[in-house]
Parts: C-alpha cells; structure tokens; sequence
C-alpha cells in the first residue's frame, strides 16, 4: 500500500540545475578556469561536494576550496532565484494532492540544507509543509547510495515497498532503486534512456505530467497502469480495463468449457491417471486459453491444470485479469483447484471472478473465487 513520496529537489520539484551550473561556471571563472554545462553534468544530483570538487578533479583546477565555493553558491543563489523563478509547473500541484491524498511527503536532497530551504521558499511553500526534510549534511554517502532515501524511510517509519521515490539523475534513480523503493524517473536533466537504462521502474516527462490525483491507488494507477482509469477494475494485483462488449455470459461458459474438455484430452497424467482441463477467460480481451495437467515422475514437478492455462494467458497478455476459470475432471462432484493453484489464481482474480467446475457428464457446480480462498496472500505493496 503506498504510503509515502519521497521527492528529490534539483531537477524534480525546482528548475534549479542550470542556475546551479552558472553559478558553478561563474566561481570558477574567478580561479582562471572557462567550463560548460557539460563539465559539470557528470556530477548532478551528488551533493554540492561532488558537484565541486569532482568537477575540479575532471579538469586539474586548483587553488579553491568547498567551504569558498559554497558561501560563494550561497551568496549568487539566494540573490538570482527570486529573479528567476524555479519552481518546476505542476510541482505545487502535485505536493498539494499528496497531502489531500494522506500520502506523507518528504523531501530528500542531497543538496545543503540552506539551499533546500531556499528551494521549498521558491515553491510557495515552508518546511513545515513536509513531513520530514532530509539533507546531504544528514548522511556521510550520497547518492547514489541509497543512505538517504533509507534514512526517510526509518524516520517516517515506512517500509520501501510503500514508497515511491522521484528522481531526475542516474545517481539519484540509481539510490532511490539501493534503498529498495519503486523509482520514478524524470527526464529532466537525463534523457528518457538513461532514465530506463538506470532502473527506473516508470519513466515521465517532469513532475508536472502527473495529473492531480485524490488518492493513493489513482497516483499509482496513473504510473504504472496508463489507460483509461476510472474503468480500471482490480484482478488481484493487476488494474484492467473490463472488455465492454462481450458475448452473453452462458456462451462464454460453454466456450470455455469446451476449450477446458479438448485440453483435458491432451494431459499428461501417467502416475495418478486422473486428467484435469482448464480454461480462463481473459477480463480484457474475452480471450479463452486453456491447459491441462502435466504430469512429472518427481512428483513436485507436476503442473496443474489451472497454472497451465494462467500461464498460457500471461505469456500471451502480459497483464491478466481472470474473468472466469473453468475446471473439467473425471470427480463427482467435480474437483476444485487445488490450495497451490488457488493461491496463484488470487494473483489475476477480483473476490467474485466466478469459477465452474464440470465433470465429464457435464455436471456443474459454481463457486465465486471467494468462497473457495476467502483470505488469499497478495502482496501488500500490490494490493
């Protein structure tokens, strides 16, 4: 269940880069030394430290110092930023949808501290605003070590797989993906390949892409499931878009049923001698696939019916919503999944995907998924 974001600043929430980079040239111009934007890119999103001192390294400048770099960025940052203005559009937004979401906000920057509060002042808001501040001046690793973003995790007290982290630097996706949190990467100061290449589990344009959004699943679901989202129905730990035209319900059924019996023929069942055929159909393309059972001398091997036919769906959709599960055997009353299959079936079913199971001799017998596993283990980041 996502619970908290975790913003980077520079670059995620501030258009701040470039005037960080100027400032950069600017200082130092004043030790003889002409640099461009692309001197300093190999080091944004590192820390004022790094963004210095692994500048100098790169091209054998000598004779400044941080602690004169720093007062110096200090002194040009608060006098050019209200000129300026650096707030990304959409960043307000977005933070003021998190907060009427009940989402905790953080941010996390590896930045000073005196130029994140700088920043947070540029876009209208205090710190107070946040739920928790985190600074490169908080941790001894920077990005793209994953300290600080683990950091506001323990502080908020939230699990990563609770959490979502936005990055706009290979460094920083690359900590954000250390401290074990689903990452989202901007392509702001990186390109959108660079963004993927990192890890980034979702990659968007900048932060002002995300439409407002009064819920946590409606943040999600706009991530990582693009589409139509109010028609959006969960499947287990899947967000599908139902098919709106389908054929009435009993020809289905026996469409599957069908499809269930023909695979029942082809199992492989040399040691206990009992066939089973299965069929799902699929919630957003009415796709019926099937399976049977297969059989293996070790025993733990064999694969069920019903896995069979799930499995034959997800390497042909992707993403699968079950709509309907149908089981054929040789039992009266005809056999229901067994505990293993039902676990995996609660991965891709909503509580009332209807289940039929049918003899040989056509005998029926109906369950909603719920009556057969009314308490089924779904992930908690997923459900």
């Amino acid at each position: 269940m996502l619970r908290a974001l975790l913003f980077d600043m520079d670059g995620v929430l501030v258009d701040s880069e470039d005037l960080s980079i100027t400032i950069g040239m600017e200082y130092f111009a004043t030790k003889g030394k002409k640099l461009s934007k692309k001197d300093f890119m190999p080091h944004i999103g590192t820390g004022m430290k790094d963004f210095f001192s692994g500048t100098a390294a790169d091209h054998h400048i000598e004779g400044w110092s941080l602690e004169e770099a720093d007062a110096f960025s200090r002194r040009e940052y608060e006098a050019k930023v209200p000129k300026v203005g650096i707030a990304m559009d959409g960043a307000a937004r977005i933070l003021e949808s998190a907060r009427r979401s009940g989402l905790l906000v953080a941010i996390c920057s590896s930045a000073p501290k005196w130029k994140v509060d700088v920043n947070i002042r540029a876009l209208g808001f205090e710190p107070s605003f946040f739920d928790l501040v985190v600074t490169g001046e908080d941790i001894r690793r920077n990005k793209p070590h994953g300290d600080i973003y683990a950091l506001a995790l323990a502080k908020l007290g939230v699990d990563s797989r609770d959490a979502l982290v936005f990055e706009d630097s290979y460094g920083g996706i690359k900590a954000g993906i250390d401290a074990g949190a689903r990452t989202v990467g901007l392509a702001t100061s990186i390109d959108a390949a660079t963004a993927a290449e990192a890890g980034a589990d979702v990659v968007i344009s900048d932060i002002g892409a995300i439409p407002p959004f009064s819920s946590a699943d409606e943040l999600e679901s706009f991530l990582f499931f693009p589409g139509d989202v109010e028609r959006r129905v969960r499947y287990g730990v899947n967000m599908i878009n139902p098919l709106e035209k389908r054929l009435p319900e009993s020809v289905i059924i026996e469409k599957a049923i069908k499809k269930a019996a023909k695979a029942r023929e082809n199992a492989h069942a040399p040691y206990s001698h009992f066939k089973v055929g299965a069929a799902v159909v699929s919630a957003a393309t009415g796709r019926i696939y099937s399976g049977c059972n297969v059989e293996n001398s070790s025993y733990g091997g064999t694969i069920c019916a019903e896995r069979n036919a799930i499995t034959s769906a997800v390497s042909e959709e992707g993403r699968l919503g079950i709509d309907l599960l149908v089981v054929v055997s040789d039992d009266d009353p005809p056999a229901p999944p067994c505990a293993l299959c039902l676990q995996v079936i609660a991965e891709f079913s909503k509580e009332d995907t209807r289940v039929v199971l049918v003899d040989v001799n056509g005998k029926r017998t109906e369950y909603l998924f719920r009556d057969l596993l009314p308490h089924p283990f779904i992930m908690p980041a997923l459900r």
